[in-house]
């Protein structure tokens, strides 16, 4: 398992027959394209999957100001969201209908909600090996082509990478990823003291 961005970044690089680098902002073209890519290649696997590592919960308040039409309700996101799993309402009822615009959750159910999604997690020392994996094999994918001018080969790595994410998916989803969001613990106390 990874415990850094750079070992993950060493990883693609070696896979694609470059030399390793010792830090994003080394000289060099494999350094420059690591350290532009890495954020969104990180965010890009992350949000391919609700993983075990990068979900959490949150309550939401409503803004002040009213949808312009077709919802009641608005809702700011978090900082760190990169996708839905599951919106609840206060009642501990799964809402169905419900879309995002711009950072904002629009539905017609009344504050609080409640939501479990998968965050920006940039800690890779919580990546699990196999999600290292899957981020390297990407990363590779994403810069095969730069690096080596080769279609076939960056063709090739986003194959690996489709595998990679595949394997790690499997995984990752046998080890309880939540397929429904039940209010108990801290959102149960919380929806009984109403």
């Amino acid at each position: 398992m990874a415990t850094s961005v750079i070992e993950i970044c060493n990883n693609a690089l070696l896979d694609l027959g470059e030399d390793v680098i010792m830090s994003l902002s080394d000289e060099g073209k494999a350094a420059g394209l690591c350290n532009h890519r890495w954020p969104a290649v990180r965010d890009a696997v992350l949000r391919a999957h609700p993983w075990n590592c990068a979900m959490t919960q949150a309550e939401l308040a409503s803004v002040t100001a009213a949808p312009l039409w077709k919802w009641e309700y608005k809702y700011t996101l978090p900082t760190d969201f990169l996708r839905i799993v599951q919106i609840v309402g206060q009642g501990g009822t799964e809402i169905a209908d419900w879309e995002i615009q711009g950072g904002i959750i629009l539905c017609n159910e009344d504050a609080p909600i409640y939501i479990s999604y998968v965050r920006r997690e940039t800690d890779p020392k919580k990546f699990d090996a196999l999600l290292d994996e899957a981020l390297s094999a990407r990363l590779a994918a994403t810069l095969a082509y730069p690096l080596s001018g080769s279609t076939s080969l960056a063709q090739s790595y986003w194959s690996f990478y489709q595998e990679k994410l595949t394997e790690a998916r499997g995984v990752d989803a046998r080890e309880g990823v939540p397929e429904s969001f039940s209010p108990n613990g801290w959102l149960g106390a919380k929806m009984g003291q109403r």
